[in-house]
């Protein structure tokens, strides 16, 4: 039951996050292919999390997996990017909170915290399926 609520509160703060940033489509900026995987990593995710209090917990394990996987290709080089320059990702938290524009601030923060509690938490329940 903990890793269903887990895989659904990492499912909408990831897409909520990510589709923060495929608004700027309106205003005329190009599509980040990396936004629209992690958008599907993100519905994976939380169709996993749904079907995860079944009986089929064994299959939501391998597809919460393949959508934490999706959604690893846009946070990692977030997490890269954001540990190389500390000043500038700074700069950018305080600008958010700012402008009072909490959205980007927990997709920031909370989105790949959660993520990495959500990848270990399944592969630890995979490999005890086994």
């Amino acid at each position: 039951m903990k890793a269903a609520a887990l895989c659904v509160l990492t499912a909408l703060v990831t897409g909520l996050h990510n589709f923060y940033w495929l608004m700027n489509v309106v205003n005329g900026a190009p599509i980040n292919p990396l936004n629209c995987v992690a958008l599907l990593g993100s519905v994976t995710l939380l169709g996993a999390g749904m079907l995860m209090p079944s009986r089929r917990a064994h299959i939501a394990v391998k597809i919460g997996l393949a959508g934490a996987l999706l959604l690893w290709f846009f946070y990692a080089p977030l997490i890269v990017v954001s540990l190389g320059m500390p000043f500038s990702t700074w700069l950018e938290i305080q600008t958010f909170a700012s402008y009072r524009d909490y959205v980007p601030l927990v997709g920031l923060l909370g989105g790949p915290t959660l993520l990495v509690a959500v990848t270990v938490i399944l592969a630890r329940t995979w490999r005890g399926a086994w």
